[in-house]
């Protein structure tokens, strides 16, 4: 059985950014990738100023950038206006691709797709009829995490997104729709992209069943007039219920480790700076990471912000509105912006 010091299943954000901060180190690195192709996933592709800034990404890459969002709540409309852009759109292939040609300068990090890991021991994961052996393990896997299963975490993923993919360039506004009526405390968004665009919505099944969401969803999309004869319908798994980031030997990052956001849905950022922490606690065993628990503190202030507009009942369409308001005021604006990015 072939051994490495490091493998890394799910080459994600989270697991492409792991393998680069391990890349030149003295660690033999296997990643490991289910789909056959590194870059594709199911995800409507947004991105705040900090994913940029985190990532360095080559302004050819980003698709669309805007120093404005509209936000409709219950057919008001406000245009939220900032000094500099801070939402962006990109093509996950096009990002997924760009980490993996960072890959190939470093000896010491294999990359192997179309491997599926289907049992995960103390000692080796197995994908088809191989088996590897490792001194740590990374689930960088997703919502859906085989690693994170292992470790007994069992419950399912808490929320679902769902989206129409529309080859259209009609939309060219970065925009949020809040109707509790029919998303709950959620939203719908439109993220426009080069050639296409992501029109979707997510909910926590607990509180708004996958159907009752696809229904309202329907109705919302027929109401905007949006034409979805052409479109590709995707659904996704959102797993914000943070289980922690180091086991023993094994570590969990991104939406494997559930750090995902709940209010927003957001989870780049915390997939590539969990990604690389844990590849710095690997490299230097007692290393104290100063940024993860700045995720993990963001994490419970989002989940707190959600649970009181769950709790708001009848109220939650006024406490939309009364925010809608507040940000008429720069103060306000800043605070949301560096809570919600």
């Amino acid at each position: 059985m072939k051994k490495y010091d490091v493998v890394i299943v799910g080459a994600g954000p989270a697991g492409l950014k792991c393998a680069e901060t391990l890349g030149g180190s003295g660690k033999t690195v296997l990643l490991l990738e289910r789909n056959e192709k590194i870059g594709p996933k199911v995800c409507a592709g947004g991105l705040t100023g900090k994913d940029i800034a985190y990532l360095n990404l080559p302004k050819e890459l980003v698709e669309y950038s805007y120093n404005e969002v509209l936000v409709h709540v219950k057919g008001v409309t406000k245009q939220i206006k900032w000094d500099e852009d801070f939402a962006y759109t990109i093509d996950r292939e096009e990002l997924g691709q760009w980490q993996l040609k960072k890959l190939q300068v470093f000896p010491n990090v294999e990359v192997r797709t179309g491997c599926r890991v289907s049992k995960v021991t103390s000692e080796f994961v197995q994908f088809g009829d191989e088996q590897i052996a490792y001194n740590y393990l990374v689930g960088a896997d997703g919502s859906n995490s085989v690693v994170k299963r292992y470790l007994g975490f069992t419950n399912p993923p808490q929320g679902i997104g769902i989206q129409y993919i529309i080859p259209t360039d009609q939309f060219q506004k970065f925009e949020f729709f809040f109707d509790p009526s029919y998303f709950s405390a959620w939203y719908a968004w439109i993220f426009p992209h080069r050639g296409y665009v992501s029109i979707g919505c997510g909910a926590s099944p607990k509180v708004l069943p996958a159907k009752a969401l696809q229904d309202n969803f329907h109705r919302w999309l027929k109401e905007q007039k949006i034409d979805i004869s052409d479109a590709r319908y995707e659904a996704f798994p959102m797993n914000y219920d943070f289980t922690g980031i180091e086991f023993g030997n094994i570590f969990l990052t991104g939406d494997a480790a559930g750090l995902l956001s709940s209010f927003t849905g957001e989870g780049i950022f915390q997939a590539l700076v969990s990604g690389e922490e844990v590849a710095k606690m690997i490299l230097s065993p007692g290393y104290v990471s100063p940024k993860i628990p700045e995720l993990i503190h963001k994490h419970k202030r989002h989940r707190e912000v959600l649970d009181r507009l769950i709790g708001a009942g009848k109220w939650l369409t006024a406490l939309f509105l009364c925010g809608l308001l507040l940000f008429n005021f720069k103060k306000y604006r800043e605070k949301a912006i560096n809570l919600l990015g």
